[in-house]
C-alpha cells in the first residue's frame, strides 16, 4: 500500500491541477467587423486625449470618419491591425488590437509595430 500512495497522491493532483486551471475560462475571439467598430472608438478617443504614444490628440475631422475609411489591414496570428483613413488630414492611423478580447495595444500613422511579427 505504501508503494501505491504516492502514484495515487500524484494522480488526483494532476486532475485537480487541470480543473482549476480551466474551470469557467473560455478563449474568445472578437470578429474582424468588431475589431473594426473597436477601431473606430479608439479614433474617436484619441481625438479627446492624448494617449502618450507619441502623436499626441488627433485633430477633431478623426471622429467624424465615415466607416467605409475604417478597414481591416491585417489579420495576424492573434492581433488584428485596422486601418483608418482619413483623407481630409492625408493620413492613415493603424490601430494594434488583440484578436482574442479586442484590447488595443498600439496606434500609429505607419502601420508598423515593433516586436510584431507580421
Amino acid at each position: 500500500m505504501k508503494k501505491i500512495a504516492p502514484f495515487v497522491l500524484a494522480g488526483l493532483l494532476g486532475c485537480t491541477q487541470y480543473t482549476l486551471a480551466h474551470e469557467d475560462h473560455e478563449h474568445t475571439f472578437i470578429t474582424e467587423t468588431d475589431a473594426v467598430v473597436v477601431a473606430q472608438k479608439t479614433v474617436t478617443t484619441l481625438t479627446q486625449k492624448d494617449a502618450g504614444l507619441g502623436f499626441g490628440k488627433l485633430p477633431a475631422s478623426w471622429a467624424a470618419l465615415p466607416a467605409g475609411k475604417v478597414k481591416l489591414h491585417k489579420n495576424g496570428m492573434g492581433y488584428y491591425i485596422v486601418a483608418a483613413q482619413n483623407d481630409a488630414a492625408g493620413k492613415t492611423l493603424y490601430v494594434l488590437m488583440s484578436s482574442e478580447d479586442g484590447e488595443v495595444y498600439d496606434a500609429n500613422f505607419t502601420g508598423e509595430f515593433k516586436d510584431l511579427e507580421q
